[in-house]
């Protein structure tokens, strides 16, 4: 891939441009707001696995101001490739209160993640296109809805490293190229390892089609490679030390049966039937893209959309102890295959159509995530009521009961939990204890098998195939004298049999709040 090979497909002279208004940087930075709208419109983001991390953040930030917590959880900082909401919400909440950090820092997780994809189309079409900002709703993606905080801003700041990357790299500026691609690729790393990967992916997808275009010999072609990209080889010494320290480095969970589901879930957020409708006009749109003599694919954000498939195709779930691993790549590969999309004939009215497509798109998933996100978040903050009967240095045992089959909707309900921690100071069940996956460690033995993730996760008691234990199966094994409250949530059946010892306590939600009388 050349500059000339980008440049072709923005004509020369005074002929108008049809998307030329994207291209200003008062729409781009319009655009970006609406990328955030829905986040904007709720009192907490309602991502599955956020509240949990809020309650990590409590610990994390204000231990020592937290005694009721001490006797439970510990904290002790580790280079890992893990920490970019972590350290951000570090710094924040000091000025901003924990839960207003918390939200910011998804609101610009969001908003870096949209400016990325418009500004790589910028730098590869010499435009903004259409199909970059139908691009954007899939950063609402799976992975994003189930709360991969530090995953989802390593990936938005990897897009925009990669901007100015190439940039340098096409001007020739090769020094400063690599020292860039060293500082972003260590900075990108510690936020989350997959960022750093991703960047690797896109330089070296840019590589690829450069020298495919000047047909390299193999050998000098790997060189080439090797001397552009090895920077980013920085991080691979600490990764080691990591990774050797933990025992959560498992690999493993390869499933077809996975593989083909996900593909279909890139923006499972709420509504089955919109959000693969909407993917199906994201497929309507690459196809068209295939066999079009007004747009073509440009070769570098292309080749790296087609490895990002490919690596989802080979990877397995499980990937260093960390869950979905393959599932997180689907909304990118999409995204950017959109983005690869650039005009050719820009007079075309075919093009123009297949813009106004790609722009409502846009506009339709937002609106939609949005309408989802206000209900998930109603439904989220009705169950956080029960916190408010509860006083500070609680002991919950939660328990969510799922359906016999997962349901399309996000389990928003998951981690809710979470809050008791950083609302009550009170210990809960549902923290990951993965080592190296997070450095929050839960010491609790009088909860038994109740100290962690996933003990608050059981089945409804009419389900004849075992996932999980029956919400009567571990409520018969609870110690009851090391809790003082039960809180029940999600698909369970009425009436609900409960050990004796645990008194009914009212609240503004749908699930089931007990106090546990204190044992002789």
């Amino acid at each position: 891939m050349t500059p000339s090979d980008t440049i072709e497909s923005v004509p020369l002279g005074g002929t108008a441009q049809a998307f030329g208004w994207l291209d200003r940087w008062p729409v781009i930075l319009l655009v970006c707001l609406a990328a955030i709208t829905p986040l904007l419109l709720v009192d907490f983001p309602p991502l599955v696995d956020l509240y949990g991390h809020l309650g990590r953040y409590a610990v994390q930030t204000e231990l020592a101001n937290r005694p009721e917590l001490q006797a439970f959880y510990t904290y002790q900082w580790k280079l890992i490739g893990n920490l970019g909401a972590d350290i951000l919400v570090q710094v924040l909440h000091g000025v901003l209160g924990l839960e207003a950090s918390v939200h910011f820092v998804v609101i610009l997780t969001q908003f870096l993640g949209a400016l990325g994809l418009l500004l790589i189309a910028r730098e590869v079409h010499g435009r903004v296109t259409p199909f970059a900002v139908a691009a954007i709703p899939l950063l609402y993606g799976y992975p994003f809805n189930y709360g991969f905080i530090n995953y989802a801003l390593s990936m938005a700041l990897a897009m925009l490293a990669f901007v100015m990357w190439l940039r340098l790299h096409r001007g020739e500026r090769e020094v400063a190229a690599r020292l860039w691609l060293g500082v972003a690729g260590a900075a990108i790393w510690v936020c989350h390892t997959y960022g750093w990967a991703f960047l690797g992916l896109m330089a070296g997808s840019a590589m690829l089609a450069e020298i495919f275009a000047a047909r390299t010999r193999p050998v000098a072609a790997v060189l080439r490679i090797l001397g552009a990209c090895w920077p980013l080889l920085l991080p691979i010494i600490p990764m080691v030390i990591w990774r050797a320290e933990s025992t959560g480095a498992a690999m493993g969970d390869w499933s077809l049966d996975f593989k083909l589901f996900w593909l279909i879930s890139p923006l499972r957020t709420q509504w089955y039937n919109l959000d693969v409708g909407a993917l199906a006009v994201i497929g309507a749109l690459m196809g068209w893209a295939l066999f079009s003599k007004t747009v073509r694919y440009d070769r570098s954000v292309g080749t790296a959309a087609l490895l990002c498939f490919v690596c989802y195709a080979i990877m397995p779930s499980r990937v260093f102890g960390s869950a979905f691993a393959d599932m997180r790549l689907v909304p990118y590969a999409f995204a950017l295959a959109l983005v690869a999309i650039g005009p050719v004939r820009l007079g075309s009215k075919v093009l123009q159509a297949a813009g106004a497509i790609a722009l409502a798109l846009f506009a339709g998933r937002m609106a939609v995530t949005s309408v989802a996100y206000i209900q998930q978040d109603r439904r989220a903050q009705a169950e956080l009521t029960a916190l408010e009967p509860m006083p500070m240095g609680a002991r919950i045992a939660f328990f969510v009961v799922k359906p016999c089959w997962n349901p399309w909707a996000m389990p928003v309900l998951d981690h809710v939990v979470g809050a008791g921690i950083a609302r009550r100071n009170a210990f809960v069940n549902d923290q990951w204890q993965q080592p190296g996956v997070n450095p929050m460690r839960v010491h609790y033995p009088a909860a038994g098998p109740f100290y962690r993730d996933p003990s608050h996760l059981v089945q409804r008691e009419d389900c004849s195939h075992r996932i999980r234990p029956k919400l009567s199966q571990s409520l018969a094994k609870l110690p009851l004298g090391a809790f003082t409250h039960v809180w029940i949530v999600g698909d369970f059946s009425q009436p609900v049999a409960v050990p004796d010892g645990l008194v009914p306590v009212p609240y503004g939600g749908a699930g089931l709040l007990y106090a546990i009388e204190p044992q002789d």
